[in-house]
């Protein structure tokens, strides 16, 4: 029974750490041929990642937009239960995190009179 036990226990483990292996590469770049929104862009790149693909998203703007994307990227698609990892300078930002399948819903304020 105890190798039953422990053989499933191993196969179940295998199978979970195995999930997390694919990695999905974003880069958030400026546009300097056309005058499409590079933010919108990853998005959509984001978009065909899958649930539990580690995400790399590299963003090349100055520091304080990086912040506010790699801010609502955080909030829209990383697992809160998984590790972040976010580098800032003044040249390159990088956000680690694990793709949750889907972005959450965005939060509509309703102002009464």
């Amino acid at each position: 029974m105890k190798k039953l036990l422990s053989l499933s226990f191993l196969l179940f483990s295998f199978n979970v750490w195995a999930e997390y292996d694919t990695k999905c590469s974003i880069l958030i770049t400026k546009r300097l041929q056309s005058a499409e929104d590079a933010y919108k862009d990853a998005i959509n790149k984001i978009n065909l990642c899958k649930k539990y693909d580690i995400l790399s998203i590299t963003s090349f703007l100055e520091e304080p937009i990086s912040k506010v994307y790699i801010t609502d990227l955080i909030q829209t698609y990383c697992m809160f239960n998984h590790e972040i990892i976010t580098l800032l300078d003044k040249n390159t930002s990088n956000l680690s995190c694990v793709h949750r399948g889907f972005p959450r819903n965005e939060r509509k304020l309703i102002i009464k009179n």
